[in-house]
């Protein structure tokens, strides 16, 4: 996980240093990496060299008139009294960790800190599908997602990162080579992978989705690492032959699903309509937060409730989880034994249509980390 870099500037030494120390003795070690200045002469040759830092946390008296770098993402007051300014400001005696629950706070949660850039319309944009737990919907709202794009003549690619994905089940494989040697590639090969897509690469005849066939084996996807991930999600939107590169992700929070998340552009965030589901996200999706060291993730989410019945119980609305897009409950799954279930229920397609409808409106906010 990559570390926030802080910078904690003060002319009083001992409160640097204590502050450092508790750093260092603290959970928030493996969140942070801290660069302590107690002169301001230091603090202004520090930035000069333009070091991206993530967040100064300092006092007005002592930043004074200097020039704020714009490698600075996020600046902080620190004050001995609650201040009624628009600057962000903390109180500087108070026990340290909720002071840095305060950082963090402003860190994940400020807007606007840097504009955000938008794809254009020919850039690949990359979509993905997750869940807190299983059964949430997320593979059929990722296939689709896929199956709508391309019906706009979209071109698309639909990748599974399940354990065990479901790829002979959306898709009709049969007779259809394999394309596990694509793993080969990624792996011991990377510089030839673009070359070598053509080949692996299916495209299913009745939705013109492309696809990888990758057999259904949790051990071929364990396999796989982080930075593995990352040069096959980068290099499909390197090739700028897709419009659009559909994942549906693990449930789990492992490298492989982190890894892809910080190269997506959008995500889908499915709940099933209970407890459980809202419980399980409304914790999850803060400690993402941390996790992807992502301030605009919140930008990047759309939280999707399956099944929805056309109300919202308020025992589920104090979980704070703010749902936005919604896909209906189909009494013809209760029971699903055969493919073609999965693309004749009208109501269905029609939320997914508006899924998508709302993705152009809006446009797709870049991920640049």
């Amino acid at each position: 996980m990559k570390k926030i870099t802080m910078i904690v500037a003060d002319q009083d030494r001992t409160y640097i240093e204590s502050f450092a120390r508790y750093i260092r003795n603290s959970e928030y070690a493996a969140r942070f990496d801290i660069k302590l200045f107690s002169k301001r002469e230091a603090l202004q040759q520090f930035l000069l060299g333009k070091e991206p830092v993530n967040i100064l946390l300092t006092t007005k008296d002592f930043l004074g008139s200097a020039d704020e770098d714009g490698e600075i993402d996020l600046t902080v007051y620190l004050a001995e009294a609650e201040e009624g300014s628009e600057a962000l400001t903390l109180r500087k005696y108070q026990p340290l960790g909720q002071l840095l629950a305060g950082v963090l706070k402003f860190y994940y949660e400020k807007d606007g800190t840097k504009q955000k850039q938008k794809k254009s319309h020919t850039a690949t944009q990359v979509l993905a599908t997750y869940s807190a737990g299983g059964g949430a919907g997320k593979t059929t709202t990722a296939f689709g997602l896929a199956r709508e794009l391309a019906n706009q003549d979209h071109q698309v690619i639909y990748i599974s990162l399940e354990l065990v994905n479901s790829i002979p089940i959306l898709f009709n494989i049969e007779d259809q080579p394999s394309s596990s040697p694509l793993l080969y590639y990624i792996k011991a090969d990377p510089e030839q992978l673009a070359e070598q897509f053509e080949a692996y690469t299916l495209t299913d005849k009745k939705t013109a989705i492309d696809y990888f066939n990758f057999a259904p084996s949790a051990e071929e996807v364990t396999e796989l690492v982080a930075n593995e991930i990352e040069t096959l999600i980068q290099t499909l939107v390197e090739l700028n032959k897709y419009s659009y590169i559909v994942i549906d992700l693990d449930s789990s929070v492992n490298e492989r699903t982190l890894a892809a998340l910080s190269v997506t552009d959008h995500i889908y965030w499915l709940l099933n309509y209970d407890l459980y589901s809202f419980h399980k996200t409304s914790y999850l999706f803060e400690e993402w937060h941390t996790l992807l060291n992502d301030a605009s993730l919140k930008d990047r989410v759309t939280f999707v409730l399956n099944r929805y019945t056309g109300q919202l119980d308020q025992r589920l609305e104090s979980f704070n989880v703010d749902v936005t897009a919604f896909l209906p409950y189909v009494p013809e799954w209760k029971v699903l034994v055969k493919r073609e279930q999965l693309t004749s229920v009208t109501v269905f397609n029609q939320h997914i249509q508006q899924l998508v409808t709302a993705l152009h409106k809006q446009g797709v906010v870049l991920n640049e980390s």
